[in-house]
């Protein structure tokens, strides 16, 4: 068996930096260094210290010489507001124990790169989100809320300023742009050991994507209508122009543009990036330190949903941080073509591939679906005629799209047509090689060319920036790519959803003026947008008065396979309503139940058949804000579907498993295979006054906690005031796992996957460890894979006594988020040699004695005490000779 581990050769190269964990400020220093995974791309000899609360600005000076009195150490940037520290550049083999050594340090973090969290745009156009979907029309037309007076900051990849909806202008008069700078410049290569920084004037856009983002909150139209138009806008430039396809920033760059941000006192920051993360992350610290300070922090989830749970990113998971999921866009604008056939007409929907190769056919080219010489309209291999001067249709599978363009290439086709084999429709990447303009069309739009093609003649004719509107099949749904839930302390993430996937708005004048793009970096701008509107009509909010009013006037949404509700986890309380959250005359906290603490047992009023359940209890505090009418109260529950990682043989998934299953939605569900709520009574709550509920959440017992379920829905409130006939609805997501999460294997399961295992050189699979022989010319890999995010990692090698030598190389790791099974890479890994390291941090080096060893894997389980061994899943290796 081979398995690619991608990164052992920058591993090897790093093995001298690696830290520690921190658990109090009198630890000792090197536990108080932070090491990332392998997997982590950080950027050499450059840190983020982390000073203890109790020195802050007033013994800087001080802590700044200490610093600078490690040889080759310099102080580049300091953090006195979002964050409390110091942004450190050093050597490659700066030892990063000198500096914790300094006297109110309470953690050293490799400084680690972020990316912008979207997909790449294509000619695609969609029509403004709907924006009654979301109550955006409501506020914008009928109340005439539009933002104003309201501060949002951006830290993004710049703005074209220039673009006529967005002002076109900058920090002058009346203009909406007001605040921001750039901090990074054009010239920054984050592949690079040395990347310039080399800030610009202002903040000009060479990406897009901050461009995008800022349309989405502020255009003016007339094209793009945003969610708060006269909002006063600043952009804090902190990415710089793609290198090799790519766009990221470290930590230090980003954490100037976020305290900048909050230092020029805007209300709403809006962050769209992040990566795989902890609430313990310097990003994420900084951004609950900002909430907690009272501005409104919004934070992109992440685009790993093909991934799975457990892929919410950082800083969406700080505490405090709203973060944000995508929902698909109910209308698809873009590219259209006509279809013509003796049957009749149809004008389509194209998908187009590339901007550069646009679908430009004003005069009608004949359409045909050839076969290949397997005899299949898929369009995988050679075709059996020439399609010289035709445009081909082929059935979307088996191959990429960039195989069935350059076979139909080669054929002589002047275009590709690809109709979908499901729902929906999807960008068709394709590699340079193809010059032949190449879109994906809806299945039902395939089957109307087949169907005019067995009846005569076919011709297809497209002219060039002609669009037209047309409903899509997945709107209102949850985006495959928005990332999942739950934080690795168990927290709801996100926390709440927007639309983001097919969203058209601005784009930089030099790069098409407008283009359609997906992710939660769309569906956070739009959340940003959503708050300036609320805090405009309600000023007198504070931070948590803001989340609190939009999560729980939130719209839960379905799924569409199983009928019950999309779990917290993905969905968090639901599609956001804006215009609900203004009107809301009620307050409900808290607004989100993590329910990481269960118990275990017989509960009269709980238990069924004196059977033990698991339950979870939590007090609803209800308060009637009009003062002058009473409201009655009625409670319910509203069940979400549950979630596992694990198929049903217990095998990894990378799409989770729900239940109820696709395949039962019109079959009686088993009610104790669903979550319930019991409530006390409560009818009515007077004027301007408050009542408590302590609820119980009872776990589903029908299902078996050996699947690990993670359950969820939504405890529903439905409230009437005095006099009035009309109701509102209000909602608390809860979710929590079906097991004792303190006892949950976070490594993968060995007679599964097979994994943990020890492997040669080459990544093949030792079958049989004991003909294992390591030397000072032959090494080996151990390997293995996070299924559960786990603070520490630990590999070490153990002698015939049991006796720990020393750790492995890359041996000790800490904030490992879980492997991701469709991104690389997809395992984890230490090496083995005829040495180890006597510390965690990799410096100190000693030989292994010839003799019989074994390694140790210790991964600590959720919650876990870091001190305590018992708290750690513990996995050894067979034994092998070290000679």
């Amino acid at each position: 068996m081979a398995v690619r581990w991608t990164w052992l050769t920058t591993a090897l190269v790093l093995l001298g930096s690696r830290p520690s964990l921190s658990e109090a400020a009198s630890v000792a220093p090197e536990d108080k260094i932070v090491s990332y995974p392998p997997s982590v791309r950080t950027k050499p000899g450059s840190f983020i210290v982390e000073m203890d609360e109790t020195l802050r600005a007033t013994s800087a000076n001080a802590f700044i010489k200490n610093i600078e009195s490690v040889a080759d150490v310099t102080v580049s940037n300091q953090f006195t507001k979002a964050f409390n520290g110091f942004a450190v550049a050093a050597t490659a083999s700066t030892d990063p124990v000198q500096l914790a050594k300094i006297r109110g340090v309470k953690r050293v973090w490799p400084v680690r790169y972020h990316t912008l969290s979207y997909e790449k745009p294509s000619l695609n156009t969609t029509s403004n989100f709907l924006h009654h979907m979301t109550g955006v029309e409501r506020v914008l037309r009928e109340m005439g809320i539009s933002g104003k007076g309201v501060k949002i900051g951006i830290v993004d990849s710049g703005v074209d300023y220039n673009h006529p909806e967005l002002g076109a202008c900058w920090k002058t008069p009346g203009c909406p742009w007001q605040y921001g700078a750039d901090y990074i410049g054009d010239k920054y290569d984050f592949l690079s050991d040395s990347p310039v920084v080399d800030p610009n004037p202002t903040p000009m856009d060479c990406d897009g994507h901050g461009t995008h983002v800022s349309g989405i909150i502020g255009a003016r139209g007339p094209t793009i209508q945003g969610v708060a138009p006269n909002a006063t806008l600043g952009m804090y430039r902190v990415f710089s122009c793609p290198v090799a396809g790519q766009v990221s920033a470290p930590d230090d760059i980003l954490l100037q543009g976020i305290e900048a941000a909050f230092m020029d006192g805007h209300d709403i920051i809006s962050l769209s990036l992040g990566g795989g993360g902890w609430p313990e992350d310097p990003l994420s610290v900084a951004c609950a330190r900002i909430a907690d300070q009272g501005v409104v922090v919004v934070a992109a989830n992440g685009n790993d949903g093909r991934n799975g749970l457990f892929t919410a990113g950082s800083p969406a998971v700080g505490r405090g941080v709203i973060s944000v999921g995508s929902v698909d866009n109910w209308n698809v604008t873009g590219p259209v073509a006509t279809i013509n056939t003796a049957l009749g007409s149809r004008v389509i929907y194209l998908s187009v591939s590339d901007a550069d190769r646009p679908f430009d056919f004003p005069l009608d080219v004949p359409l045909v679906a050839p076969l290949d010489v397997s005899g299949s309209h898929l369009g995988c291999a050679n075709h059996t005629v020439s399609l010289a001067g035709k445009a081909a249709l082929v059935e979307r599978g088996i191959c990429s799209f960039s195989e069935k363009a350059l076979l139909a290439q080669q054929a002589g086709a002047v275009a590709l047509l690809v109709y979908n084999n499901v729902d929906g429709v999807t960008s068709p990447a394709t590699d340079a090689e193809v010059n032949i303009p190449v879109a994906m069309i809806y299945a039902a739009d395939g089957r109307f060319a087949l169907d005019g093609l067995a009846n005569g003649v076919v011709t297809v004719s497209a002219a060039k920036n002609t669009f037209g509107t047309f409903p899509s099949d997945l709107g209102g749904g949850m985006s495959d790519f928005s990332s999942f839930g739950p934080s690795p302390e168990l927290g709801i993430s996100p926390v709440i959803s927007a639309p983001g996937g097919n969203i058209f708005s601005t784009y930089p004048l030099n790069q098409g003026r407008f283009a359609t793009l997906s992710g939660t970096s769309m569906a956070t701008p739009y959340v940003s947008g959503v708050a300036a509107l609320l805090k405009q009509a309600r000023p007198e909010l504070g931070v948590k008065d803001i989340q609190r009013l939009l999560l729980t006037t939130a719209k839960p949404l379905n799924h569409k396979d199983t009928g019950k509700l999309i779990h917290p986890y993905w969905s968090g309380s639901g599609l956001v309503n804006v215009y609900d959250a203004i009107k809301a005359r009620a307050g409900i906290n808290p607004p989100v139940l993590s329910l990481n603490d269960t118990h275990y047992g017989v509960v009269e009023g709980l238990s069924e058949n004196h059977e033990p359940v698991r339950w979870s209890s939590a007090t609803i505090t209800i308060k009637n804000t009009d003062g002058s009418r009473g409201m009655s109260v009625v409670a319910g529950e509203l069940v979400a579907d549950s979630l596992s990682m694990y198929a049903a043989n217990g095998t990894l998934l990378p799409v989770p498993r729900t239940w109820p299953d696709n395949n039962s939605n019109n079959v009686t569900v088993a009610c104790n295979t669903l979550p319930r709520v019991v409530y006390p009574n409560i009818r009515h709550v007077v004027a301007g006054e408050s009542v408590d509920l302590h609820v119980y959440i009872v776990a589903p017992s029908g299902l078996s906690e050996s699947d690990r379920w993670f359950y969820g829905g939504f405890l529903n409130f439905t409230l009437q005031w005095e006099g009035e006939s009309s109701k509102s609805t209000f909602v608390v997501p809860y979710a929590g796992y079906n097991g004792n999460y303190r006892n949950l294997d976070v490594l993968s399961s060995s007679s599964l996957s097979g994994l943990p295992a020890l492997a040669d050189s080459s990544e093949g699979i030792i079958s049989d460890p004991s003909q294992l022989v390591v030397s000072k010319n032959s090494t080996a890999l151990l390997l293995y894979s996070i299924d559960v995010p786990t603070r520490v990692v630990s590999a070490t090698m153990v002698d015939a006594n049991n006796k720990t030598l020393g750790y492995l190389g890359y041996g000790y790791q800490e904030y490992n988020i879980r492997n991701l099974p469709l991104s690389e890479p997809s395992i984890s890994g230490a090496l083995i040699a005829d040495s180890v390291y006597k510390d965690k941090e990799g410096t100190v080096e000693m030989a292994v004695p010839p003799g019989k060893y074994h390694v140790r894997l210790e991964a600590l389980r959720p919650f876990g005490d870091v001190k305590n061994k018992r708290d750690y899943q513990t996995w050894d290796s067979a034994s092998f000779i070290v000679k």
